[in-house]
């Protein structure tokens, strides 16, 4: 069995995410003659170069790089195990990591994160938002506890669960309702607000109007929904939405859906996670609420 001094690779761990041998010293409470002597001697061990040392700092070799790209796996594997083990105890305190994009996080999480807290006060909860692929990559890692996207989930690795949910109708907003009724042959006559083209939501409207030999002027994308719904206001363009997301300012007449003749393409979201490393709150608020 190969011998691994697990504290050298934490040194090793904590300085490369670090900017010199001082700040890291700091974060280990050791001395900085102590935090090079242990480098010193991982990089013996393994008979490699860790880190260049420059007037600007430090920087990874391309080992050194190599290494810590381990090393990260291993400590979220490391922190996701520790979590699971310590809130599997109750529920009175924890933490739940949440991937989503943010058009979906603000409209569709919300109300359930409401009900849980109520009931459970002491977890913490964090959403991270980003792309499909960021959050898939940020659940491979064991940085978030589960992910909440749109259709199509492409994936890689075989322990993921991929579960649908619901699906919701998208459409056309605008704020003058004159507009309400385009017609077809007037609709690329018109200026577009659209979530940004790696999205989900806008690649499926995309290849609804490729088939349909359509194409708008797209004059803003934006990241969120509240952002299309502020430059529609605004009277920069139409906007494309999720239609749930803007139900409450149609119902004002804040905002008028666009009458379409075509079909446009419903957004499905799914619950995405990898089981074995659900703590005990995730599974609660999945089971209990998001999937109730």
């Amino acid at each position: 069995m190969v011998d691994i001094n697990l504290n050298l690779y934490r040194i090793f761990f904590v300085l490369a995410n670090s900017k010199t041998f001082i700040e890291a010293s700091e974060k280990l409470c050791i001395s900085q003659p102590a935090v090079s002597k242990h480098i010193k001697n991982l990089e013996q061990s393994l008979n490699i170069k860790l880190f260049h040392r420059d007037n600007t700092g430090l920087k990874l070799t391309t080992e050194g790089r190599e290494l810590l790209e381990y090393i990260e796996k291993s400590y979220n594997i490391l922190i996701a195990g520790q979590r699971k083990i310590m809130e599997n105890q109750n529920l009175d305190h924890g933490s739940i990591i949440i991937g989503a994009p943010s058009h979906i996080a603000s409209f569709y999480l919300m109300n359930f994160i409401r009900l849980f807290r109520n009931d459970y006060p002491g977890i913490f909860i964090r959403i991270i938002s980003g792309s499909t692929s960021f959050l898939l990559e940020e659940l491979k890692q064991h940085k978030i506890d589960f992910m909440i996207d749109s259709s199509p989930i492409e994936f890689d690795f075989s322990n993921l669960i991929v579960e649908k949910l619901i699906s919701f109708d998208t459409c056309f907003i605008t704020h003058k309702q004159s507009l309400s009724n385009i017609k077809h042959e007037d609709l690329e006559k018109h200026e577009y607000i659209m979530p940004v083209e790696r999205s989900n939501i806008r690649k499926n409207i995309e290849i609804e109007l490729r088939k349909n030999n359509i194409k708008l002027p797209v004059v803003l994308e934006v990241e969120t929904t509240e952002l299309i719904i502020d430059a529609v206001k605004n009277d920069i363009g139409i906007g494309y939405v999720i239609k749930e997301a803007v139900k409450n300012e149609i119902i004002k007449e804040n905002l008028f859906v666009i009458n379409s003749e075509h079909e446009l393409p419903k957004i499905e979201l799914n619950l995405v996670y990898i089981n074995e490393y659900l703590t005990m709150a995730s599974k609660k608020i999945i089971n209990d609420y998001i999937k109730k």
